[in-house]
């Protein structure tokens, strides 16, 4: 997937570069926002209409590496939590993933770019989305030294083979990824009279 972003050589030659993950999770039950700074980040997205704050101190660790490409490929990304980091509140990650259901939840990991440590994050910063896709599954991991949360995401063709996430080919499990989609609602209709024209 192209970038474009508006940097220059004297931007990048900057002494301090700093890079923040802001991790977005859409579960049915709600948004959770999170970030690796080490204070919450309130960013505008990409279409310029919306602000969001992403929360730290929230157990996100980091994720898997992301490979950008020219060959269409399907992306697989695991983002690590430290699911110690329990309590009632709806932003905890592990009891939001324990308590909803996941599977076939968005999930999408913007980088932002800090030029400079003294700007305010608006005047010298950017960002770009570096992965898009959904939630395949996650698991919880507890030893005697830690505790990990794992979320697995891949794109909607990560594991073909696999078994259908979204049950069988009808409105409400298109739903589940394009919700505002109805054209199965005509799909058992008959059209015979059909005219395909130049």
């Amino acid at each position: 997937m192209p970038r474009s972003t508006s940097l220059s050589t004297a931007l990048l030659a900057q002494r301090s570069l700093q890079f923040m993950d802001c991790i977005k999770i859409e579960l049915s039950a709600g948004t959770l926002l999170y970030t690796n700074n080490n204070a919450d980040v309130s960013i505008t997205g990409l279409d310029g209409s919306t602000t969001e704050t992403y929360l730290t101190g929230n157990g996100y660790l980091y994720h898997s590496a992301i490979t950008t490409t020219a060959q269409a490929q399907s992306e697989r990304v695991h983002l690590v939590f430290d699911s110690l980091t329990v309590d009632s509140t709806a932003t905890a990650p592990a009891p939001a993933f324990a308590n909803a259901d996941t599977t076939g939840a968005p999930v999408t990991i913007t980088k932002l770019v800090v030029l400079d440590s003294t700007s305010s994050l608006g005047a010298g910063s950017f960002q770009f989305v570096a992965f898009k896709g959904i939630i395949d599954n996650f698991s919880i991991k507890v030893t005697d030294k830690e505790s990990l949360l794992t979320v697995f995401c891949g794109g909607k063709f990560a594991n073909f083979e696999k078994t259908n996430l979204y049950g069988y080919t009808t409105t409400s499990s298109q739903n589940k990824l394009y919700p505002l989609d109805t054209g199965f609602e005509f799909a058992a209709n008959k059209h015979t009279n059909i005219r395909w024209e130049e």
